[in-house]
């Protein structure tokens, strides 16, 4: 089963629990998110039709939850890897918190893209590149809801694509 770090309010581990604890139970935890440039624009993951949490729904290039006991540069790594088949060195753009009534922690982690990617059918359908100036198309694309946190951390003056 499953073993996730419960953290506190300043990111603390404060225990373990399971996958299913700490979303039944909305316990604050960590997660990590990794973009992946090319060229002037980002690559923005599509999750797979066979994922059970949001099939189809554009996301970050790659990222997860940090498994009990891992930091979460391990974690993205782990993510980047098992995703789209690329060890590439990372580099933390920022830390923030999002909370829509279920505290998470984020990690964000940024790197170039250095080979061909290779995606996990399993958790991943394909995906785009955007530039900074072409993420207002986003409006119009099934989103998951921490890639717009994440693109307004790594584009600040871009808004984001943030949603009208």
């Amino acid at each position: 089963m499953e073993q996730m770090d419960v953290i506190d309010a300043q990111g603390q581990v404060v225990g373990r629990a399971s996958r299913q604890e700490v979303y039944g139970q909305k316990l604050p935890h960590r997660i990590v998110h990794v973009m992946v440039e090319h060229e002037g624009k980002v690559f923005l993951q599509r999750r797979s039709l066979q994922m059970k949490f949001m099939p189809g729904h554009l996301c970050t290039s790659a990222g997860g939850h940090v498994d009990a006991g891992e930091a979460p540069l391990e974690a993205a790594q782990r993510e980047l890897r098992e995703e789209l088949g690329l060890d590439s060195p990372l580099s933390l753009v920022a830390e923030f918190v999002f909370d829509d009534g279920h505290h998470r922690r984020i990690f964000l982690y940024r790197t170039r893209l250095d080979g061909a990617m290779r995606f996990s059918e399993r958790e991943v359908g394909g995906g785009l590149f955007l530039a900074p100036e072409e993420l207002g198309r986003l409006r119009d694309e099934p989103c998951h809801p921490q890639l717009l946190p994440c693109l307004e951390q790594m584009f600040p003056l871009s808004g984001g694509g943030a949603r009208p």
